[in-house]
């Protein structure tokens, strides 16, 4: 995609804490799921599709990603200790550095953020969803009590709100938080690296894989209903499919493996539970799964659906909020409180290869339309929109 031009380059600032990191293998990954993944991938795209602009990334504590190291100049690290965490709710540091820097916006693209700044500092949100006000028991309580203290006045504060899905846009405007105006559907894409891969030959040793599983990857947190597998996992063995289950995911909030349950020692054989897969081993997974199940309970989007599709693994996912939207017609839904219905998905998938190819085909053609490259273009659409109306710093042809 061609760089951008406008009258002027913008100064973005976008605040990174969010994205987490990890050491796998002596290399540096994003830690977190969904969030992490698309904090790192819109600043790599945004400075590829528009690097006439100056994105300032700002964050707590320390950067090891690339995006960090490549533009150093560009990176504003902040104090990461018991005594800055008061500042940090406060917003003092992101109030000053706007000023010092003289930035055009402020970007939070970890749910919200801005609810103390000065509203003179245009700042747009990234909303992936509001499951905490939806769910609350899916959620620590300190969580819950931030998105119900400053969610609202967050949303009333910034300039625009961007969300995943239509069905996060639906949440907010059910309970009047923002105006359809206000708020734009910017969907996430799949990494270039998940694609049909040739298998290596010691993986399936490497890693001690049943002959074939179903896959599945999300933080381990009951929100994800991992539990719901293992059912399935039984339904179907009791059909005839001596078949495997392969869960990746960090450990996450209140997870309790669900085999540790004394009723869980028969399947126990038949699953892996991995908490750090390096990217690539990540890929060949998708790759070789026999299936793709997703049963979460509710998803600003579903990352790991569109993943799957792109290497060409066919999808079983939930009936439960973004996921339809996101998968369309490219994958098989499921209830996600009915392990029966999810297992009797999942035997058609495995038993009826003309079923399997039609979802593999759909799956491809669903993720074409999706890249990082259109997501940073879209987002830089609202930076400019956002600064034009605010102050005409895309027209006004001031210098930098």
């Amino acid at each position: 995609m061609p760089a951008r031009n406008s009258c002027r380059p913008l100064r973005i600032g976008i605040i990174t804490d969010g994205l987490l990191e990890r050491r796998v293998d002596g290399q540096v990954e994003i830690a977190n799921g969904g969030v992490g993944v698309y904090i790192y991938n819109l600043v790599t795209h945004l400075r590829a599709v528009a690097p006439q602009h100056r994105y300032v990334l700002m964050r707590h504590g320390a950067g090891d990603l690339d995006i960090y190291h490549d533009h150093p100049d560009d990176v504003v690290l902040l104090p990461a200790g018991l005594s800055a965490r008061l500042a940090r709710g406060f917003e003092v540091s992101h109030r000053r550095l706007a000023d010092e820097l003289r930035l055009d916006l402020l970007h939070y693209p970890n749910q919200f953020g801005g609810a103390f700044l000065a509203a003179a500092i245009p700042r747009v949100m990234t909303l992936h969803d509001i499951t905490p006000l939806l769910f609350p028991r899916y959620h620590p309580w300190s969580r819950v009590v931030a998105y119900r203290l400053l969610l609202r006045r967050s949303l009333r504060a910034a300039d625009h709100v961007i969300v995943d899905a239509a069905h996060t846009g639906a949440d907010l405007r059910a309970r009047g938080l923002v105006r359809d105006d206000r708020v734009t559907i910017i969907p996430l894409a799949p990494a270039a690296r998940f694609r049909p891969t040739e298998p290596r030959r010691d993986f399936t040793t490497r890693y001690d894989l049943p002959e074939r599983f179903i896959f599945t990857v999300g933080v381990l947190e009951p929100r994800k209903n991992h539990a719901l597998l293992l059912e399935v996992l039984r339904h179907l063995h009791a059909q005839g499919e001596r078949i495997g289950l392969v869960i990746v995911g960090r450990d996450g909030w209140r997870w309790r493996n669900p085999l540790a349950d004394a009723t869980a020692a028969p399947l126990r054989p038949w699953v892996r539970l991995f908490r750090n897969v390096p990217d690539a081993d990540l890929v060949e997974l998708y790759n070789r799964a026999a299936a793709f199940a997703y049963p979460s309970l509710y998803e600003g989007y579903g990352l790991p659906v569109v993943e799957a599709m792109a290497c060409g693994t066919p999808v079983v996912a939930s009936t439960a909020s973004s996921l339809p939207e996101v998968a369309g017609a490219a994958a098989l839904f499921a209830d996600p409180t009915d392990a029966n219905d999810f297992a009797a998905k999942l035997l058609q998938v495995l038993r009826d290869p003309g079923l399997r190819a039609r979802l593999v085909a759909a799956g491809r053609q669903q993720v074409r339309s999706l890249s990082w490259e259109r997501t940073a273009a879209q987002t830089l659409d609202v930076y400019e929109r956002v600064c034009r109306d605010r102050c005409g710093a895309i027209d006004s042809g001031s210098p930098l």
